[in-house]
């Protein structure tokens, strides 16, 4: 949970507030030292933009020997952006030292308008449509078939400047979700 509240750049303060519960309960959540209800993993679960399904792993995947390794189309986690993104997770887990995601942007779906940096590195292939790379003070306009890389620590953002939507395959060092 709290890597996805990390990830909609929510405070608890500000996630409580959506949620109606209270900044510790939440807090009591993400260490794992309360067992949530139902109603409150629904209004977590819709608040963060994934299905309550995201906080289950399915044991019979789990077990399965291409679990550690394969990511089947039909079971990839998502998370919805209000910003109309789309985030597909690719890799099986996050524990590695690789995130592979698939980035859907509707049209005008952006990360925002302000730049934001972290520690790492991001690459990435634009499969449909047109993105709008900002690093720094440079703009890229990238169409499909054309990729990029850069360090994470400069600041950056990107969007979805046509009237289509646009896929990227995006990797990051360290996994950022």
């Amino acid at each position: 949970m709290r890597e996805l509240r990390k990830a909609k750049k929510m405070t608890l303060q500000a996630l409580g507030g959506e949620t109606g519960l209270s900044v510790g309960y939440l807090s009591q959540l993400e260490r794992e030292q309360a067992t949530p209800s139902i109603r409150a993993l629904n209004v977590i679960a819709r608040i963060l933009g994934v299905n309550i399904n995201w906080f289950f792993p399915d044991p019979e995947e789990q077990e399965a020997p291409e679990a550690a390794i394969v990511v089947r189309a039909s079971r990839r986690r998502a998370l919805k952006f209000e910003s109309g993104i789309r985030d597909e997770l690719l890799t099986p887990t996050l524990s590695g030292q690789l995130e592979l995601l698939r980035c859907t942007l509707e049209p005008g779906g952006s990360s925002g308008n302000e730049l934001y940096c972290h520690k790492g590195e991001e690459a990435g292939y634009v499969d449909q449509g047109q993105l709008e790379l900002t690093i720094e003070s440079e703009v890229f306009l990238l169409n499909e078939g054309d990729s990029f890389h850069f360090d994470s620590s400069r600041p950056h953002r990107y969007r979805n400047p046509g009237q289509s939507k646009t896929i990227v395959i995006w990797a990051m060092t360290p996994p950022h979700y």
